[in-house]
C-alpha cells in the first residue's frame, strides 16, 4: 500500500524519480496490476516524455498485463 501511495503521489508532484522507484517495487509485489503501469505512463505523458509513455504501454502488452476497462452505473428512480 505504501508503494502505491508513493506512485500516486509522484503523479501529483510530477516526481519522476519517485514514480520510477515506486513502480519498480510494485512490479515485484503486483506484477499484473495494470493501474500501476498506467500511473507511470501517465506521469511520463504529463511531463511530455511521450516515448517513455509509449514504451510503458508496450511493456504492459509485452508482459501480458491488460488494462482493465472502466465501469460505471447510474440509478434512475431507485432502479
Amino acid at each position: 500500500a505504501i508503494w502505491g501511495s508513493l506512485l500516486a503521489a509522484s503523479n501529483v508532484h510530477h516526481d519522476l524519480e519517485l514514480g520510477e522507484r515506486a513502480l519498480s517495487q510494485l512490479i515485484k509485489l503486483e506484477p499484473n496490476n495494470s493501474g500501476n503501469y498506467m500511473l507511470l505512463a501517465n506521469l511520463y505523458a504529463d511531463l511530455g516524455r511521450w516515448d517513455e509513455s509509449r514504451m510503458m504501454r508496450k511493456t504492459m502488452k509485452g508482459t501480458g498485463v491488460k488494462k482493465m476497462a472502466g465501469e460505471s452505473s447510474i440509478e434512475v428512480e431507485n432502479r
